[in-house]
């Protein structure tokens, strides 16, 4: 499983790092189908523990949360109020036991997956947003990787056992350690204030943590193990991104309020 998880990751790493340079239409269609991929995820995920989730209206707000990120021009408050009235429309036709659930599902996973994932278009709009971009990526890889290694090899005290199971205190510690380091060789390397690097990565690798544990109570309550098994070693789609979706609110807002980077 090791060996599958390395291969993976050596592939895609690139591949997603590139696309951050890149930026524009790759970065964006690579970003938006991760998403509406994982946003197909939770809706089974849902429907598997008997909620009737509409997955098209779903996946269509996840599509327009991305699309008002990536040309931020555009006004937000149409496409949720939008969201609201069709998606209330379509259940006058096709409503039955459990639709209330199943509604509510579809916007809380449009919104959880769309709206937490189109922070990432927004960081990469910043000035220097594909340096950024790469730095929260990287950073709360490496709070995945110092969470692992650190579990694995000092783990004892349980962190949430209730909801995920072979966490450990040690374990989050690790992340959390490897995550402002990793942000102060960045800072070294590239000249930035090395507090403020200390800073955001120790905020970042705390983000990842939680963003992992959510992800976690949402598969523990729909009683799946995995999001899907789409990527060889790593689950689904979903189980990659939970950790960034808090990262990327944290980074922009910290970059935004506290930097005043693009102010």
């Amino acid at each position: 499983m090791l060996k599958t998880r390395f291969i993976t990751a050596f592939l895609l790493i690139p591949l997603i790092l590139g696309s951050v340079y890149v930026g524009g239409l790759v970065f964006f269609a690579l970003g938006t189908f991760a998403l509406l991929f994982a946003g197909a995820e939770f809706f089974k995920m849902a429907r598997h523990a008997g909620y009737a989730t509409m997955s098209t209206s779903g996946g269509v707000l996840i599509a327009l949360l991305i699309w008002n990120a990536y040309d931020p021009t555009n006004d937000l408050r149409p496409v949720l109020a939008g969201a609201i009235v069709v998606t209330l429309i379509l259940g006058i036709f096709r409503h039955a036991d459990g639709w209330l659930a199943g509604w509510a599902l579809t916007l809380a996973g449009a919104l959880y997956i769309g709206g937490l994932g189109a922070y990432f278009f927004l960081v990469r709009h910043l000035p220097h947003g594909e340096l950024w971009t790469i730095f929260a990526l990287v950073t709360a890889w490496a709070t995945d990787t110092g969470a692992y290694l650190a579990g694995t090899r000092l783990g004892k005290r349980k962190f949430f056992p209730a909801i995920s199971p072979k966490k450990t205190w040690e374990g989050a510690i690790g992340g959390w350690l490897a995550a402002p380091l990793t942000m102060l060789a960045f800072g070294a390397v590239f000249n930035l204030p090395l507090a403020h690097c200390a800073i955001l990565g120790l905020l970042i690798g705390i983000a990842a943590t939680f963003g992992d544990l959510a992800e976690s109570l949402l598969k523990r309550q729909t009683g799946v193990k995995d999001s899907s098994n789409i990527v060889p070693g790593h689950g689904g789609l979903l189980d990659r991104l939970d950790s960034l979706l808090f990262t990327a609110v944290v980074t922009y807002y910290y970059l935004v309020w506290v930097l005043r980077i693009g102010n």
